[in-house]
């Protein structure tokens, strides 16, 4: 981002951001007032509703959506809700947009300093943040022609603030009125602060009624204008009690997530709260990774960049330690480098080392080069489900609401409508040690198809077992002494480990090896098979079903949703 006097500047299509004139001012005439929103979350529609979302092309520093926000606080009654939905192909940095932001620090500061601390990392998708239990923004870091084909939900009002036309022309293409169309409805509103004869000839042949008005400042006309067809509005669903049954992070992500969207969840478990596979004292926090972007990718990217802004809130023993995935065989070496050219990650969050530089890294002797996470983390999965149930009802005894989520693993399949999808449990060793001399420098997890935690405290966790075959939690002596064996062949230099205690437990999966999220009839959803990175994708998964019952715009995009969905193996 370059900078000119009064406004911040794009270098990849010399552009300002917003007027160099004022900025607030311009958003307010063009966006909210060209829109009618003051009057809109004040009248009957909104008392009704008590839901309004908007959908903008081009984030930039996020003034219109910081500006939005303060005004539905004064206008909107209380219980409404907003979400805002923008894209983004350039995402700025959060200091950037702080700095470009900064002429009106006083007046956005209360939005402004929130938005900053939930900014994502600038991975490309869907990123969710929820704001007050009032407001929601989904940010999507990709191109407008691709990525509002993904859009979920329905938009009651536009904002279209690309670059100017003549400089940005990709922003403003039939395929992305095209889609404004088919997420609007007979209500919808539209406002943008160009004129341009192609911008208002795409609108109209995608179904807009539109209209010029005076512009702002210097510019003399602006277009503005509804949807002419007759699709209605959805209603929201009267939904307020949740009964989630399973109290491992499945179902206390769920309880915590849905709370913050303003249900009132409680939980369910006869075996009390992190009582089965989340119970572990330490999970590592760490994406799975494809060769190629996909439906799967962008949800594991997603959920990644959503716990580095969650995590560090909720404590749990979470700690920034960074992580190394050696490549150990060919497949990986392959797989690894399409990984970082393929995903697309900003400078910081992913690379590729070299032996030398990932023991560097590391701490410790490696031989083999690795894929650098620096931002992944440890956590403890059994804080983090008594983190995210603060304050949440917990039951023994089998609750009543209007709607039921069923994050209890392989106990899903007890649902007649689930009997038949094809889960599985895998049950997983891990053995805690005392920290050999030889890894007692270890800054960062060391992953090798097995794992070795940074230790703390002298101590740590290596694991773990994969045993399709067994469904019992019986400890066994030889399956410690293979979690020693796996890191003794990465790290040979490992002498005689002291075995401190070990832990068993029954993860589920599917038999696609991708987690099952979502809708199983009107009043039942299901979290479940999150496997060996239910630390990650069951925290999504909760925003997924919290969309799906407020009847919301949706945190991932249809392609993921389909890949979740419980009717995939229809």
């Amino acid at each position: 981002m370059g900078c000119m006097i009064g406004a911040p500047r794009s270098e990849q299509f010399n552009d300002v951001y917003f007027s160099a004139h004022d900025g607030p001012g311009e958003t307010g005439h063009v966006f909210l007032d060209g829109n009618g929103l003051g009057d809109r979350w004040q009248g009957r529609g909104m008392a009704e509703s008590r839901r309004f979302c908007i959908g903008e092309t081009g984030f930039g520093t996020g003034l219109n959506f910081l500006l939005a926000w303060e005004l539905f606080n004064r206008t909107a009654p209380e219980g409404a809700f907003l979400d805002f939905i923008s894209v983004e192909k350039f995402p700025l940095a959060a200091a950037d947009i702080e700095k470009g932001l900064s002429p009106w620090a006083g007046r956005l500061s209360p939005y402004l300093d929130k938005m900053l601390a939930q900014y994502p990392a600038r991975i490309p998708g869907f990123h969710r943040m929820v704001f007050d239990r009032r407001v929601a923004l989904t940010l999507i870091f990709d191109d407008a022609n691709t990525a509002l084909a993904e859009v979920e939900g329905q938009v009651d009002a536009w904002f279209l603030d690309g670059f100017t036309p003549s400089k940005n022309p990709d922003m403003w293409t039939d395929e992305v009125f095209t889609q404004m169309a088919r997420l609007s409805h007979g209500g919808t509103t539209f406002a943008t602060f160009t004129a341009a004869g192609f911008v208002k000839r795409g609108l109209q042949s995608a179904g807009f009624a539109v209209e010029k008005r005076r512009g702002f400042g210097p510019k003399r006309d602006m277009l503005a204008g509804r949807f002419a067809g007759d699709v209605k509005k959805t209603t929201a669903r009267s939904v307020k009690k949740i009964a989630v049954h399973g109290a491992g992070l499945a179902g206390c992500a769920a309880a915590y997530t849905l709370r913050q969207y303003g249900f009132d969840p409680v939980l369910y478990d006869p075996n009390g709260i992190a009582s089965c596979a989340s119970g572990n004292s330490v999970g590592l926090i760490n994406p799975r990774f494809t060769a190629f972007r996909s439906a799967e990718s962008d949800f594991y990217a997603g959920a990644f960049a959503h716990a580095m802004r969650a995590f560090p809130a909720l404590g749990a023993g979470y700690i920034p330690c960074g992580a190394v995935h050696l490549v150990t065989d060919e497949d990986k070496e392959k797989r690894f480098a399409r990984t970082v050219e393929n995903w697309g990650w900003q400078d910081g969050l992913m690379h590729l080392a070299d032996a030398d530089s990932a023991s560097g890294i590391a701490g410790v002797k490696l031989s083999h080069a690795a894929l650098v996470l620096p931002t992944a983390a440890r956590i403890n999965p059994s804080l983090l489900c008594r983190a995210y149930a603060d304050g949440v009802e917990i039951l023994s005894e089998k609750p009543d609401g209007d709607a039921v989520v069923l994050a209890n693993g392989i106990a899903a399949l007890d649902h007649p409508a689930l009997a038949g999808l094809p889960l599985h449990t895998v049950r997983g060793q891990i053995t805690e040690i005392e920290t050999p001399h030889a890894l007692t420098g270890q800054k960062a997890n060391i992953c090798y198809g097995g794992y070795a935690a940074a230790p703390l405290g002298g101590r740590q966790v290596i694991g773990s077992t994969f045993q399709k075959w067994l469904t019992d939690t019986i400890l066994r002596p030889e399956d410690d002494a293979d979690n020693i064996e796996k890191l003794r062949t990465v790290l040979p230099q490992v002498g005689e480990v002291k075995i401190l205690s070990a832990r068993a437990g029954l993860r589920v999966a599917s038999k696609d090896r991708f987690p099952v999220v979502g809708a199983v009839d009107a009043n039942t959803l299901i979290s479940a098979a999150h496997g060996s990175h239910g630390i990650l994708s069951s925290l999504l998964a909760a925003h997924i079903l919290a969309d799906s019952l407020r009847g919301g715009p949706s945190c991932v995009g249809k392609s993921t949703l389909k890949a979740l969905s419980p009717r995939r193996f229809d």
